[in-house]
């Protein structure tokens, strides 16, 4: 019977000591703010990728990328990497790693500022959290997101002068697209989606155009793949 006690004491141990051993400290919010100037690129690829937190994505800065990086979790302060090539910028955000939990209440948030003019192809790579992706007026080529559990807000509405694909992979728990109305848009919906709400869109089985598709020189294409809880598409 000793024994016993004492395994199952030497084992209760050794738990506790892993746990404790896997958490993360939280300590104070700290910022960190990065830009990266135009220089001549031409051209841009985006690399994000987040494990948790909350992300704004969107225009409006003069320079080609203006970041804003708050976070309470010394091992989540991001790593960023710019390299350009004949014009050919590439751009990698990636959040610190540690494969622990945060002991109290973390943060993490990323304000994230690209150019309108350069054209740019996004591909955003996703944990838990909050993304807020508002991509009027860029200049966009492609968009790749994989997520896994949260809430997405994708924003294409507005004028497009090239077309854009865009492809949506992962579980999530809810995703709200707004399309642009006097632009072709199709989109295709497959495997386990919860729901789709889709006004104002015509719905031939798991493809939803809207009254542009067809008679526009430009598209913007959506693949939508894999479980997500809810869809709705929304013309702007």
């Amino acid at each position: 019977m000793k024994n016993k006690r004492g395994l199952n004491l030497l084992i209760l141990t050794a738990a506790v000591t892993a746990l404790f051993g896997a958490c993360v400290e939280v300590g104070e919010l700290e910022e960190k703010v990065h830009s990266i100037p135009l220089d001549g690129v031409e051209s841009l690829k985006v690399e994000l990728d987040m494990g948790a937190g909350k992300l704004n994505l969107h225009g409006g800065t003069i320079d080609l990328m203006e970041g804003s990086f708050v976070y309470n979790v010394e091992e989540w302060k991001p790593e960023i990497d710019y390299y350009v090539s004949e014009g050919k910028g590439l751009l990698e955000i990636e959040q610190g790693r540690h494969p622990g939990i945060p002991m109290g209440d973390s943060e993490n948030e990323w304000n994230i500022s690209l150019n309108d003019r350069i054209p740019m192809d996004v591909k955003l790579d996703l944990g838990a959290g909050e993304t807020n992706l508002d991509f009027q007026g860029l200049l966009l080529n492609s968009l790749v997101v994989d997520m896994g559990v949260g809430e997405l807000t994708l924003d294409l509405s507005g004028e497009r002068t090239q077309s854009v694909d865009v492809n949506i992979q992962g579980g999530i728990g809810s995703a709200t697209i707004y399309l642009p109305e006097k632009v072709g848009v199709r989109v295709n919906v497959e495997k386990g989606i919860g729901s789709v709400d889709s006004n104002g869109l015509h719905k031939e089985g798991h493809i939803y155009t809207n009254d542009s598709f067809g008679k526009t020189k430009v598209s913007v294409e959506v693949n939508i793949e894999a479980g997500i809880g809810s869809v709705d598409l929304r013309l702007k």
